[in-house]
């Protein structure tokens, strides 16, 4: 047994693709996030705290996505 899940693919050039698929789909799902709060039909303080705290997360899986990018990079000999 290879010690990697089933399906994986093997090597640099493997994992690189498997972070370039998780960035993916952070950014897709922070822009479904921001998407679904824009679409709120809700005023008030209260949702004004919940604006900022769904945008904050929104960013945050942005910059996650973008450090898996650089990473996936890195592997492929292309971040430096």
């Amino acid at each position: 047994m290879s010690g990697r899940p089933y399906g994986a693919p093997a090597g640099p050039r493997g994992a690189a693709e498997g972070l370039r698929s998780h960035a993916a789909a952070l950014r897709e799902r922070a822009e479904r996030l921001r998407g679904a709060c824009a679409g709120l039909d809700w005023k008030g303080p209260q949702a004004d705290l919940f604006r900022a705290r769904v945008d904050e997360l929104a960013l945050r899986c942005t910059r996650a996505a973008e450090g898996l990018a650089r990473s996936a990079a890195e592997l492929d000999g292309r971040g430096r």
